[in-house]
């Protein structure tokens, strides 16, 4: 009976054949081992399709999940692949409408310039304009003016443009309002909500004011390019402003000049991280002697100050955002003292990937 049971199943349609075989596949997994009731022998035909069934079965079922993971895999490979093509291509256009192209366009008709790589035409166009090259203090330059004001304590304010100094000086007067509320979004956090015509001007008041200001180096639109149409817009000379690159923070601490400008100093730290970065210092061996913290943006400059006045101390490191420009500058000004704008040197530092000793 068993098998002709056997054998009519295995004239069924295909489709029926595997309803069956799934649904004898989950009976026997709902089933422990021991639960299964021995059978009667079976002849050699019926034990080979039997088997061969399951096995058939079992593989076509693997292939298949394997399969559909394989297309998952590709899916999201050729999404990938997409995108990475994507980018080259944009990458490869950009490159030649910002180079080439423009090469193209200089050269008179009927002209090429073969063996001449972009680089090539770039260094000397840099050389047949050495008259309109700005020097930028070093990092150990400005180290020695951040000496020399300590040791003949004189004010001397070190500030520095980012894109979101640059961002909020260029309010209606390089940029429309809109512009750069979209390319500004973090600018509230650094303690500008735009509009705020009044932060600007206070701002480029302290720019104007400060001894040493930090430019970016980089040409990219919300830096050294849009550093050039401010400092045009509002009538700052680069040649006459002394200027330093705007990583000089960072450079005072690659180039070892931090520890010899702390080293037997009272230092001030001023800023939302201002307590631990004080810790870090004083277990390093700084003269740390207050830290005004928690610094609301521009606005709060007044209060703050208030603060920074209770202090007798050489140097200040400010790390407050935008503020620290206005800051600084206060610093220098009004108390006579020494301020570095000293930025994200501080979490630098507060998170040990800046190791210092004074």
């Amino acid at each position: 009976m068993k098998t002709a049971r056997r054998r009519k199943t295995a004239s069924l349609p295909i489709k029926r054949r595997k309803r069956r075989a799934v649904s004898k596949r989950k009976n026997r997994s709902a089933k422990s081992a021991k639960s299964v009731k021995p059978q009667a022998a079976k002849g050699p035909y019926v034990e080979g399709y039997q088997t061969g069934h399951e096995e058939g079965y079992n593989k076509g079922y693997e292939d298949g999940t394997k399969q559909a993971e394989g297309q998952r895999a590709d899916h999201s490979h050729s999404w990938e692949s997409a995108e990475r093509a994507g980018y080259e291509k944009g990458l490869k256009i950009g490159r030649y409408e910002g180079g080439d192209a423009i090469i193209d366009e200089q050269l008179p008709e009927a002209h090429v310039l073969p063996d001449t790589s972009v680089a090539q035409v770039i260094a000397s166009g840099i050389a047949a304009l050495g008259d309109r090259i700005v020097h930028l203090l070093t990092a150990q330059q400005v180290a020695e003016r951040l000496m020399e004001a300590l040791e003949q304590r004189k004010p001397l304010s070190v500030v520095r443009l980012g894109d979101g100094e640059l961002l909020t000086l260029a309010q209606e007067s390089v940029l429309p309002i809109e512009q750069v509320r979209h390319e500004g979004g973090f600018l509230e956090y650094a303690g500008v909500k735009v509009p705020d015509i009044a932060a600007r001007d206070r701002l480029l008041a302290a720019v104007k004011r400060a001894d040493i200001v930090g430019i970016p180096k980089l040409r990219q639109p919300n830096y050294q390019r849009l550093a050039t149409a401010v400092f045009q817009t509002y009538g700052i000379d680069f040649r006459s402003k002394v200027l330093t690159d705007s990583l000089v923070n960072y450079r005072l601490y690659q180039d070892g000049h931090l520890p010899r400008l702390m080293r037997g100093r009272r230092v001030l730290i001023i800023g939302n991280l201002a307590q631990p970065l004080a810790k870090v210092l004083a277990e390093s061996g700084v003269a740390v002697v207050g830290a005004v913290a928690h610094v609301q943006g521009i606005h709060d400059v007044d209060r703050v100050m208030g603060e920074i006045r209770q202090h007798d101390f050489e140097l200040a490191l400010v790390s407050a955002g935008i503020a620290a420009v206005i800051l600084a500058d206060a610093i220098a000004v009004e108390m006579g003292k020494a301020a570095l704008d000293f930025g994200h040197m501080a979490n630098s530092i507060v998170k040990g990937e800046a190791p210092i000793q004074a």
